[in-house]
């Protein structure tokens, strides 16, 4: 009964060691423009997160058409604003929120937090003449 138990356990070693060593060596094959081909980028870089509108949260508060009952706290960390507290205006939608808290979401993901609109320029139609 041990006999069987440690054969078994000595084959499924080799079949995942076996595996291991395809693997890298299928990798090891590839270029390395293929490698990086297979990385996916979902979020924004850091060129265009600069680009984006940066506001002090004391400066939205005195203006009344950026200040609303959403503006009071951040809807990702859900802290309230302090006067001192840099903000990151979205672009189209015009939410607002920490600097910090937006920018780490936005590197993932390429959508408000909360309208999930992309805050990316919108693509202008081509005018065709004949």
């Amino acid at each position: 009964m041990l006999f069987s138990f440690i054969t078994i356990m000595l084959i499924i070693l080799l079949i995942v060691c076996y595996c291991t060593v395809q693997l890298s060596l299928q990798n090891s094959n590839l270029t390395t423009a293929e490698q990086n081909a297979i990385t996916i980028d979902l979020g924004l870089d850091e060129a265009t997160l600069d680009k984006y509108p940066k506001l002090i949260y004391a400066q939205v508060k005195l203006h009344k058409n950026k200040a609303n009952s959403t503006t009071s706290c951040c809807s990702i960390c859900l802290a309230d604003y302090k006067d001192t507290d840099v903000l990151r205006d979205l672009p189209d939608c015009g939410h607002l929120f920490h600097l910090e808290c937006v920018d780490s979401w936005l590197k993932l993901h390429a959508t408000c937090p909360v309208c999930r609109n992309s805050p990316l320029a919108k693509p202008v139609p081509l005018e065709v003449s004949h």
